[in-house]
This record gives C-alpha cells, sequence and structure tokens, in this order.
C-alpha cells in the first residue's frame, strides 16, 4: 500500500513540474550580463549576409533582444521570418571564441538553471564580454588561459534571464 500511495504521489509530482518547466522554456526573455557588466544588455549586430555577432552594451542605451529557449536551442526574436539561433564556437582547451547568430537552429544545449543564469551543457560559467573595435562581444571559452584571451580586458560574465 505504501508503495502504491509513494508511486501515485511522485507522479503526481512530475506531471505538476513538467508544465511549470515547459512554461519557462517557451517564454521569451532578456538576456543581460551580470558581474562587472551587470545589468548590460545584450543585442545582435549585423556582421555580414546571415550572421550576427552578440553585442554587449550599456542598458541605459540599449535594450537586449527579446530571447527564447526551444528545447535546449537558444534564439532570437528579430522580427525576421526565421529566428536566430545561436552558434556556440567549438574551442580548444584554454581558448575562447565569439558567439554568433545566424537564421534557424544552430547550438543544442542551453538552459537556464534555478536563478535563471543561463546554462550551457548544464554550465552557467564560460562566457566573456571581450572588446572588439571598443564594443564589448560575446565569447565563450571554460577556463582559458589568460594569455589566450583576445585581450586583457575581457571580462567573466554569466548571462541572466529576467522579464520583458
Amino acid at each position: 500500500m505504501y508503495a502504491i500511495i509513494t508511486t501515485a504521489l511522485a507522479l503526481a509530482g512530475v506531471a505538476a513540474a513538467a508544465p511549470t518547466l515547459e512554461v519557462r522554456q517557451e517564454s521569451e526573455f532578456r538576456l543581460r550580463a551580470t558581474g562587472t557588466l551587470a545589468g548590460w544588455a545584450l543585442i545582435n549586430a549585423h556582421a555580414d549576409a546571415g550572421r550576427n555577432v552578440i553585442q554587449i552594451q550599456r542598458p541605459s542605451v540599449y535594450q537586449s533582444d527579446i530571447s527564447y529557449l526551444n528545447g535546449t536551442n537558444l534564439f532570437f526574436d528579430l522580427g525576421t521570418a526565421i529566428p536566430y539561433g545561436v552558434q556556440m564556437p567549438n574551442v580548444p582547451a584554454g581558448y575562447v571564441a565569439q558567439v554568433i547568430s545566424q537564421p534557424g537552429d544552430h547550438s543544442p544545449g542551453f538552459g537556464l538553471d534555478a536563478n535563471q543564469l543561463l546554462t550551457y551543457n548544464s554550465n552557467a560559467e564560460g562566457f566573456w564580454a571581450c572588446p572588439v573595435d571598443n564594443v564589448f562581444e560575446l565569447f565563450y571559452g571554460l577556463n582559458p588561459v589568460p594569455a589566450n584571451l583576445p585581450s586583457t580586458e575581457c571580462l567573466a560574465i554569466q548571462l541572466q534571464a529576467g522579464a520583458i
């Protein structure tokens, strides 16, 4: 009898928890930097045909582009027919590389943790704000060797989902 009650309660808990997770992953949010650049906005900036770099800009001037998760893919809704999916770089150990967005699905592995921090492969660490032509742009790499960063002014950041 105890096993039946425990199983029923466990299944009820799973059923109740599933819609909350699904709603959170389907809702839209704005990503913002934490740490030294707390509150700074993430925006897409055109780089070349069908490719954007992701800049980290002052919130007094810019508002973060709208983002959402579809499964484990991260997208930016830029008002285009096809949303821009985030493409994570293939980074050798000890290095960082630039994160971009392009039309369509790209890198799976994104999620939001209990603190609404963006994770990639279950890790909220590894995001970097590095200056490129006097503007911070988004880079990624876990535990880079400082000498391998593109600038001595790169800052380790986390990305937090916030309300629209």
